[in-house]
């Protein structure tokens, strides 16, 4: 379970699926990744894809955890009825949105998350609710995303109602970078600073901080500040990379 071995101290290692296709999620679960982000923030996935993607997580033996498109409670349920193992949520910028995200994603008594019933997260109704209530709160993943000025401002009251149900404070390097003003410089010092001061606050409050590596080298860095939950490239990124590096092997034999 990710939420026990965050717990234990480990750090696990993740990617992120773009393409609305359930093959591709067979093929990440294969590679070794400890997770798989889903991402209905930016690309075409939408709730049939999902409920194909999550069926694919589900086989192929990896947790899937959804990065919804906004601070949307009908999202944040649907997700996770479909049988995702955690959501993230983006564009976290205060204590009010905070407790809007935990109310969303659990059940009473830490949240009001929407009771469908007979699903695929509960099994279809085969059990008991409450019993599935209990559970659900337990293991479900909830991350905030740490990804403006205005967020780093207020991190100590996102931290703050975040204490009992966050489990991951999850840095967006390239939304922070905009909002700092240096868009996508992720060796620039005053990027690579902030991270540091953010990480710190939240390892010091106790919880677990993610963050999302462009480069494998920064992927190194980032785990030896003690950053536990860390995603790196893309599916699409995999396949161009793959598609090049083949027709750059076969142009440099011929010629």
């Amino acid at each position: 379970m990710l939420k026990e071995r965050l717990a234990a101290g480990e750090t696990v290692y993740g990617t992120w699926l773009r393409i609305p296709h359930p093959t591709v999620m067979e093929v990440l679960a294969k590679s070794g990744f400890d997770f798989i982000h889903v991402d209905l923030e930016h690309g075409p996935i939408g709730t049939e894809s999902l409920d194909h993607l999550l069926l694919a997580a589900k086989a192929g033996g990896v947790p899937a955890v959804v990065r919804v498109p906004g601070l949307d409670a009908t999202k944040i349920g649907s997700a996770l009825d479909m049988g995702a193992k955690g959501v993230i949520v983006p564009q976290v910028n205060s204590r009010e949105e905070a407790e809007l995200a935990i109310r969303a994603s659990r059940f009473y008594p830490q949240g009001l998350r929407g009771i469908a019933g007979d699903c695929r997260a509960d099994g279809f109704g085969a059990g008991y609710f409450t019993d599935f209530a209990a559970e659900a709160n337990r293991e479900t993943l909830l991350a905030l995303q740490i990804e403006s000025k205005e967020a780093v401002e207020r991190l100590d009251e996102i931290l703050e109602v975040s204490r009992e149900s966050v489990d991951v404070l999850f840095v967006g390097p390239a939304d922070l970078s905009q909002s700092l003003g240096v868009p996508c410089q992720f060796d620039n010092p005053l990027l690579l600073d902030t991270i540091c001061q953010v990480t710190e606050q939240i390892r010091s409050f106790g919880k677990a901080v993610g963050i999302h590596a462009p480069t494998i080298e920064l992927a190194r860095e980032f785990s030896g500040m003690g950053i536990q939950y860390i995603t790196t490239s893309f599916d699409i990124r995999f396949l161009l990379a793959g598609a090049k590096d083949c027709i750059q092997k076969l142009r440099d034999k011929s010629e």
